[in-house]
Parts: structure tokens; C-alpha cells; sequence
């Protein structure tokens, strides 16, 4: 079901820190750190949307926006506007007061002015540093059906990994009837074990009761936060529904990738999905930058050898061993190099007969010839960030 022509407007936050991916966010906002060596972030809610057919796109930005605000200039610029469609980018204003935005209701609040000039009949708000492919009509066609004021997409994990997000309950009839953000201790699915449900930060808002709820948590003492605020208040005055995603057309696959640990998780993942067709098919695909660059080339005195790995264009490789890694557009590898377990950003550089096992690396970072990475901890100590094991070279890195 294409959304269209339906009276939704989006709005997707993406001014967060995202402090635990230092150094990855050390010159740009977590929604713009590249993934899969050649998307973005945020390039996966955003092709979500456009597939879906929603093409009214408020992005909200914040922390160092400019790399975010370039990526969307160039990559997104493209919808019609004289039909009214566009992917526009809206930084912190101060248009209500003197302060940034506060918390992730305050950020919508502060924007109200966006909704009034609109008039939707409902609001959509996403959070644009998750890795996900998700039909929206699926949501929509739901919260119509129940009526519901507030329908937001739930996924099970398993308690040990719960408590950093929001953990509800929820009855049969998908209505969601307890609500805790970030838990000590989450409460437990009724006969599922050991899991429970968390919110995945997907929001489908009637806009009279958006409204309401905004207006009156911009008047208290709050944190200003969907999670901690608005949702809880909701429960006892509203319908708020829950959107099981597993059951939905993408729902083999969500990500949070807050930390390094699961950053590089999750770029692995990304292979084990193109392998088996799951993600960006030509049904749906991911949408990013696309430029105009010489086909990649694979040359050298011996031969290329790759094993589950990807290899963006404009890149060159001579007579080097790639082994489950993701090579960025205009990337350099040279003879002898072997690369394993490892995601190489646009515009890197590896010199002849280096060794780099379990790395991250981001634009542009360079290293000369014969050296390793990911082979001795200790020598690896001493010259590079490591975060969980993995060696990451800041963004224009050179050894």
C-alpha cells in the first residue's frame, strides 16, 4: 500500500551525539556515519519511506549537521517539488526559545509550526539512526483499523539486552498497556521466556493528540522525551497500539547500532543479508549517493581473490585477498594486502602487503605499506583507537 496520497506528514530525528561510535561521530552526527562502506545511516529510514511512498520528509538536525545536510543535498535532492514531495533538511532554529532542542518531543514541538502549516491527519516520526527496511502502509493500514491515537513498531529481544531502550507490555488486541523507559529490570513477554518487548523509536501519531500531548509536556517540568514522557502519559487518556514488526514484510531485521560493537555487527550482517537476497532488492531498494566514477578495477601481477565481501565503484585492487569485508567507492588496495572482517571506507588507501583483520576504517584513512592491524593487540595499543576488539582509524587517518 503506497502512502502518497494519504495525509501524513514525517518528520525523522536525526541530531543525536552518538557518542558511543566515537570516533566514527567525531566530525559528523551518528545518522551520517557511513554503513556498509557506502551507505549512510539514515539512508535506510529514508529509502523506507520513499519505497512506501511517503515523500513529505522533515529531517531534524542538531550535532554537527553539516556532513548530514551535504548527504542530503546530494543524494536526495531529487523528488519533485512541484508536486509537493521533497526530503528537506531543518536545523535547530530556536524558534520557541533560546535552547536547543531538549529532548526528542521537544525537537517536534519546537517544529510545530511545520505541522500547522500542513494540517495532516497524521504524523509520522522515525528515528534516523536505526538499520531497517520497514513497509509503513503495514503500520498505517493497523492504526486505522484500531483507531489508535498512537501506534509505535515493537520487536521481542531478550531481557539481557532490554535494558536500554523503552520495554512495554502489550494484550492481545495489540494495545500497549505499560511503559518504561530504560529499565533495571523489564518486564517479561507472558509465556515467551526470557524476552520482552522494546520500542524501535516508530511512531505513527493521530495529529490532534500529538498536539495535545506536545503542548501540554512543553508546559512541565519534563524531560521533553517520547520515550520517558509522552508515551507514558498517553496510556490511561489514549489508545496507544503496538506494531509487531516481526510479522511485518521486512521483519527478519532490526538494528540499533549504537555502539562499535554493534556497528561492526550489524556491517557484517549486512553480508550475510545481500547473500541471501533480504535486503536491497530491486523491489526495494537502498538509495544513496550516486556519482559518476570509473568502473572498479581488479588487477595486479597474481589474482584478486574475494570471499564474501562487496566492492563499491571507482575502487582499485591489485593482486589483494578481500575475506568477508565491505570496500567503499574509490578505495586503494595494493598487491600482497590482505584484508579480513574489515569495513573500508570511500576513499581509503592500504599500501603493498599489509596485513587488516577486524578494522574499521573511515573516509579517506590511509596506511603505508606492510603494516598490520588486527594481528598483535599490543602493537595495535599503541598506535589505534580500539573499542570491543576492533581497531578503528578515524576519518582521514594517516600512519
Amino acid at each position: 500500500m503506497s502512502l502518497q496520497h494519504e495525509k501524513i506528514q514525517t518528520f525523522i530525528l536525526a541530531g543525536g551525539k552518538g557518542s558511543r561510535l566515537y570516533p566514527l561521530t567525531r566530525h559528523r552526527s551518528k545518522p551520517a556515519v557511513f554503513f556498509a562502506a557506502r551507505y549512510r545511516i539514515i539512508d535506510f529510514v529514508l529509502s523506507s519511506c520513499i519505497n512506501s511512498g511517503i515523500r513529505q520528509i522533515y529531517v531534524l538536525t542538531q550535532t554537527k549537521s553539516f556532513s548530514l545536510e551535504q548527504h542530503l543535498r546530494r543524494s536526495w535532492n531529487y523528488l519533485p517539488a512541484q508536486l509537493g514531495e521533497f526530503v528537506a533538511a531543518v536545523p535547530a532554529q530556536q524558534r520557541i526559545s533560546e535552547q536547543w532542542y531538549k529532548g526528542t518531543a521537544d525537537a517536534i514541538f519546537q517544529n510545530m509550526n511545520l505541522i500547522e502549516d500542513y494540517r495532516p491527519e497524521h504524523v509520522l516520526i522515525l528515528s534516523g539512526d536505526h538499520i531497517y527496511s520497514m513497509d509503513f502502509g503495514e503500520l498505517f493500514r493497523q492504526h486505522v483499523k484500531t483507531e489508535s491515537d498512537l501506534t509505535m513498531s515493537v520487536i521481542p529481544i531478550k531481557k539481557k539486552e532490554a535494558s536500554p531502550f523503552g520495554v512495554l507490555s502489550m494484550d492481545g488486541d495489540h494495545k500497549i498497556t505499560s511503559f518504561l523507559e530504560k529499565p533495571q529490570d523489564p518486564s517479561l513477554i507472558p509465556g515467551e521466556g526470557d524476552d520482552c518487548y522494546i520500542n524501535m523509536g516508530i511512531y505513527l501519531f493521530r495529529t490532534e493528540a500529538l498536539v495535545r500531548m506536545l503542548a501540554k509536556d512543553a508546559r512541565e517540568n519534563s524531560s521533553h522525551d517520547f520515550g520517558k514522557d509522552i508515551i507514558p502519559a498517553m496510556l490511561n487518556s489514549y489508545r496507544v497500539s503496538g506494531f509487531y514488526f516481526p510479522k511485518s514484510r521486512f521483519g527478519h531485521y532490526w538494528r540499533d547500532v549504537g555502539t562499535i560493537q554493534s556497528y561492526f555487527e550489524a556491517n557484517m550482517e549486512f553480508l550475510d543479508h545481500l547473500s541471501t537476497g533480504l535486503i536491497c532488492t530491486p523491489e526495494w531498494p537502498i538509495g544513496s549517493l550516486g556519482v559518476r566514477l570509473a568502473p572498479t578495477y581488479l588487477g595486479g601481477d597474481s589474482k584478486v581473490t574475494i570471499e564474501d565481501s562487496t566492492v563499491d565503484i571507482g575502487s582499485t585492487l591489485r593482486s589483494c585477498h578481500l575475506k568477508r569485508s565491505l570496500i567503499g567507492r574509490k578505495v586503494s588496495i595494493d598487491e600482497g594486502s590482505i584484508i579480513e572482517n574489515s569495513i573500508i571506507m570511500s576513499r581509503s588507501s592500504i599500501g603493498k602487503g599489509c596485513v587488516i583483520r577486524n578494522a574499521i576504517f573511515d573516509d579517506g584513512a590511509r596506511i603505508p605499506d606492510n603494516t598490520t592491524i588486527g594481528v598483535n593487540p599490543e602493537e595495535d595499543a599503541s598506535r589505534f583507537f580500539i573499542s570491543d576488539g576492533i581497531v578503528v582509524l578515524p576519518k582521514g587517518f594517516q600512519l
